[in-house]
């Protein structure tokens, strides 16, 4: 009995640290830093040194260059902004939940009209569609991202699903979403990587400044996408528990 309950109290005490004994308000922190950072970065990038953005233009890369802009600033920040929002903002469950849709909503918005500016310059440009790993995974990812919106819309908003659907299906939901997202910054990372070997094979300096942006960026995406996962896994507060715990054999 004794030795039992001693086991029960090193349980309890796992349980109040926490799934990994850290609290998600310092990643939260971070990420509203670094998604900023990012979008900031690729601005710079596209616009300083790629010449600008357009919709419609004679230089057709002036239209590529929507393309990292919007799924970098669309499916990375602002949908890491989105996996987080359920957590940190102050207000009640409906407002956070309809805040969290609505960001998603954006990042999906902002993801299409990348994908249409890949697929004009393409286009317009006569090169093939969808003919590297990055454009297939990119596809593949933000179809799954609108699946998971509308599974999401439909079983907790509205209309809503019954209680026990909503129940069983929630820790799937939130895990699907954290696997979306990391398969959008390995996306991120492909056209990172697909992109400066283009331009490196153009003449591009590969110790040049551009070259330097473009990968610290890219580690900046990693960062950001590292900080929403443990963000949306860490508890609010951990909590300490006063004294210690005997180690001993139960």
């Amino acid at each position: 009995m004794v030795a039992r309950g001693r086991h029960r109290r090193r349980e309890e005490t796992k349980e109040m640290a926490g799934p990994i004994g850290v609290a998600a308000a310092p990643f939260t922190y971070a990420s509203h830093f670094l998604g900023v950072a990012a979008a900031v970065l690729v601005l710079v990038w596209c616009i300083n040194f790629r010449g600008g953005l357009a919709f419609e233009a004679v230089n057709k890369n002036l239209i590529f260059n929507l393309h990292p802009v919007f799924m970098l600033i669309g499916f990375i920040a602002v949908g890491g902004e989105a996996i987080i929002s359920y957590k940190v903002l102050p207000w009640s469950k409906e407002v956070r939940k309809l805040i969290h849709l609505i960001l998603h909503a954006i990042a999906i918005g902002l993801g299409v009209l990348g994908i249409w500016a890949a697929f004009k310059f393409h286009n317009d440009s006569g090169i093939a569609n969808l003919y590297s790993l990055h454009s297939w995974v990119g596809l593949g990812t933000i179809v799954l991202y609108g699946i998971q919106w509308i599974y999401g819309f439909v079983t907790f908003y509205y209309p809503g699903a019954a209680a026990g659907l909503r129940s069983s299906s929630l820790p799937w939901h939130v895990l699907f979403g954290l696997f979306v997202y990391i398969l959008g910054v390995a996306t991120a990372e492909l056209g990172f990587l697909e992109k400066l070997t283009f331009l490196q094979n153009s003449g591009l300096a590969k110790y040049g400044t551009e070259a330097f942006l473009v990968n610290f960026t890219a580690l900046v995406v990693i960062l950001l996408g590292t900080s929403v996962v443990i963000s949306a896994i860490a508890p609010a507060k951990v909590h300490e528990q006063k004294g210690y715990v005997r180690i001993e054999e139960s």
